[in-house]
């Protein structure tokens, strides 16, 4: 497999080639599990990874590890590393973080956010809704995801960014989980405009409605548990 080329002005460091591997390798185990491929309780067998991506089993062996502190895979004694299946009480646990941790960042988006950053969030919401319309399920949620990437960068606090990252691809996946995403992307509007206009409560107020409602549908599509909303 090969990799991008290193920019000519930037000098190849030991271990670069290493650590490009292991963040490809990391990106393919996660895509075939959030995909389904690689279902709950799937063994990953490094031989065959190894096979499939033409890589030597040293970076399939670190990205594992990776996976399994982002909480996608589990590392089972003499079995190895399996993919980790979600119980409801990990959905819960996993939601009140992000409760926490989301709406703390719209409230800080709101206070610190940049003209330029306001406008990336809204061509997140644009394309995510131009998406929507056409019927193209993966660009809407390719826009979802980048909207909550840029979330994060307009809070302007690198200890929450370093606090969310472990979340990042698991609250990504959850986003996934969701038969109609028309309430996803409305919210994602209503925030956005609430941001831009430095309205912190308002902000605050969408936040935790948003995290809601996400929360609600993840639960109703891996669990078949409807909840009622919570407003």
């Amino acid at each position: 497999m090969s990799l991008p080329p290193k920019p000519a002005n930037e000098t190849l460091r030991p271990g670069d080639v290493q650590l490009s591997l292991v963040d490809v390798s990391k990106d393919y185990i996660r895509s075939r599990i959030t995909s389904g491929e690689f279902p709950p309780g799937h063994r990953l067998k490094e031989r065959d990874l190894s096979a499939e991506l033409g890589i030597s089993r040293i970076p399939i062996r670190e990205a594992v590890r990776d996976l399994s502190t982002e909480g996608f895979v589990t590392m089972m004694p003499r079995k190895g590393a399996i993919v980790s299946a979600l119980e409801p009480q990990d959905l819960d646990d996993i939601f009140e973080v992000r409760m926490a941790l989301e709406v703390t960042e719209c409230v800080l988006a709101a206070q610190r956010a940049s003209v330029e950053e306001i406008a990336r969030m809204h061509d997140c919401v644009t394309r995510a809704r131009e998406a929507m319309e056409r019927g193209d399920r993966d660009a809407v949620d390719a826009a979802n995801g980048e909207f909550h990437d840029v979330l994060v960068e307009m809070g302007h606090n690198p200890v929450l960014a370093q606090l969310m990252d472990p979340l990042r691809n698991r609250l990504q996946w959850l986003l996934r989980q969701n038969k109609d995403v028309s309430a996803i992307c409305r919210e994602h509007e209503q925030m956005a405009e609430a941001i831009a206009a430095r309205d912190v409560e308002l902000a605050r107020q969408l936040a935790h409605i948003h995290v809601e409602t996400s929360r609600r549908v993840a639960t109703e599509v891996l669990f078949g548990q409807q909840e009622e909303s919570i407003a």
